[in-house]
């Protein structure tokens, strides 16, 4: 359980003073709270950790999170009503995210000078009361034995999404998620972390969130005015989220100020992507990133995602200090400094792509670029989650639709739309891997002009199998409920009759791959060296001409 600093500012006298006097008895209290009498159940053997605002104690079955009574600047908890509103806050807010674990908040009460929770005498403090589960749960300590996967990453994206899609939508103040807040949190950080550093940063870090923050003015009130800005988690990194069974639970969010919690659900999502990539698994952030945008259709969050993700990694490289200071480490940078690193990769120059998909039904294109863009933190567009998407934050309908969705006009405007997003992904500096089977040279011939305009490069990867696995590979497939495409075996039929083959000039621009090969190849690097290779040449760095069709 970790919490979230903001800049310390030098307290004034009073504010010390206030603090000294809060102070008392908590010595007593603290004592008390690590004795098995003290509680009301089996306690056992009671464990202590402390962190920056809170103590938690483990005891037996439970948890106990009781405020320290301090005052950082940022927030006052020298009063007892001001820690009895947190402890309330903190339960209400985070039974969102998991409400199995969080039980209600417990009164510790005194008399003489024995404390017990939930005992008669004269109230003192209150504390969150949890249920505990196991720490090696947590995506941290997975992360540490090699076991977090996509399965665990998948269902965070599930539970993100879903809890995005119905988080209140007015903040409680005006101001919150508009373009100067947004800026302003930016500049206090970067302040507070070279007055903690004792050294400024390197003047490039200053002036990309200088120069980000101006030029996504505009992005940042739109997205206000959508009503994107939501009361979200605000502390999302790994230590805050946990395995249960086939399950993950987020816990411990941000209660103290609302100003962190009424963010832009794309910098809520920036959390975990950028801790992902702090502890050296990209694969998964894109995973994470794929999955989330899947679920949300939200693809306007792009724009802005790296300047949340910089601003989360200057907060992590912030707690680092504050922590190596507090247990006196010898390199008290040594902590941040995978933060930092985030940083510097976020800000360089980005080189994105646009890889088309192009294959029959059954060719096993959805499949293997599923994998491909993990593996190349691409963003990958479904033609089949989005020809079935009304709007973002809409859950798609998996049903199959009518058949006039499928006639040439309409099949004309879904490409229309794919496009769209492309040209929107590419722009946020993102490679763009479109999954559609690109069978007419109208619709390539358009993807690779957007491609020339941009001056990105372009390729086509052509997914292939025999006849006869196409056709097992679309029963199959028609055959399980909910599936994503609507392609059966009359459609593979009209593919196969109606394809426009590719022109001598595309074929310089495609890379071949048999997919008929165990599943497991698509998520090595091997299977997609061809690939790799030619996104390193030179002469992939501008679309070939190509007419228009």
């Amino acid at each position: 359980m970790a919490d979230h600093p903001a800049p310390a500012p030098h307290l004034p006298t009073h504010a010390r003073q206030s603090e000294r006097l809060a102070q008392r008895g908590w010595r007593a209290l603290d004592r008390a709270m690590q004795r098995p009498c003290t509680y009301r159940h089996p306690a056992g053997r009671i464990r202590r950790i402390e962190t920056h605002l809170s103590v938690v104690y483990l005891a037996g079955r439970y948890a106990y999170k009781l405020k320290k009574r301090v005052n950082p600047g940022f927030v006052d908890f020298t009063r007892a009503d001001a820690r009895e509103r947190a402890c309330a806050a903190e339960f209400g807010l985070n039974q969102r995210f998991a409400r199995e674990l969080y039980c209600g908040v417990a009164m510790i009460a005194r008399r003489g000078r024995v404390y017990r929770i939930g005992g008669t005498g004269r109230m003192t403090e209150h504390a969150v009361q949890m249920r505990r589960f196991d720490a090696q749960e947590s995506f941290i300590a997975l992360h540490a034995r090699g076991e977090l996967g996509f399965a665990e990453i998948d269902a965070l994206a599930g539970q993100l999404a879903s809890f995005h899609r119905r988080a209140p939508r007015t903040p409680p103040r005006s101001v919150f998620g508009t373009a100067p807040f947004v800026q302003q949190q930016m500049q206090a950080v970067l302040q507070a972390l070279e007055r903690e550093a004792g050294t400024r940063l390197p003047e490039r870090i200053a002036a990309w969130c200088d120069g980000e923050g101006k030029r996504l003015a505009g992005h940042f009130d739109a997205r206000r005015a959508g009503g994107l800005v939501r009361e979200c988690h605000g502390d999302l990194h790994l230590d805050n989220i946990v395995r249960r069974g086939k399950r993950v639970l987020m816990f411990d969010c941000i209660e103290f100020d609302a100003a962190l919690r009424w963010v832009d659900v794309a910098s809520d999502l920036s959390f975990p992507l950028m801790d992902l990539h702090a502890h050296g698994r990209p694969d998964l952030a894109a995973r994470l990133l794929n999955g989330w945008l899947q679920r949300t259709g939200d693809f306007s969050a792009l724009p802005a995602l790296r300047y949340y993700m910089v601003y989360r990694a200057l907060v992590r490289s912030l707690v680092a200090l504050l922590k190596a200071r507090a247990h006196r480490c010898d390199d008290r940078f040594a902590q941040a400094a995978p933060y930092l690193k985030v940083v510097e990769r976020m800000i360089a120059p980005q080189r994105p792509c646009l890889l088309l998909c192009h294959g029959y039904s059954g060719s096993g294109k959805s499949v293997a670029s599923e994998a491909l863009a993990s593996l190349i933190g691409a963003v990958r567009l479904s033609s089949d989650v989005e020809r079935k998407r009304a709007r973002p934050f809409v859950p798609v309908d998996p049903r199959p639709l009518p058949a006039a969705a499928y006639s040439p006009h309409s099949i004309d405007q879904h490409y229309d739309v794919l496009q769209q997003l492309a040209q929107q992904v590419l722009l946020a500096g993102y490679p763009a891997l479109v999954d559609a089977s690109f069978l007419k040279s109208l619709h390539r011939s358009r993807f690779i002009a957007l491609a020339r305009s941009l001056a990105v490069p372009v390729l086509l990867l052509d997914f292939h199998a025999r006849a006869h696995q196409l056709e097992l590979r679309v029963q199959a497939r028609a055959a399980a409920s909910h599936a994503a495409s609507d392609a059966g075996p009359l459609v593979l039929i009209r593919q196969l009759a109606n394809e426009e083959p590719l022109s001598a000039e595309e074929m310089q621009q495609t890379v071949s791959f048999d997919t008929e090969v165990p599943l497991a190849n698509f998520g090595h690097l091997g299977y997609w060296r061809k690939l790799l290779r030619r996104l390193c040449e030179p002469r992939a760095a501008t679309a070939p001409e190509v007419a228009h069709g």
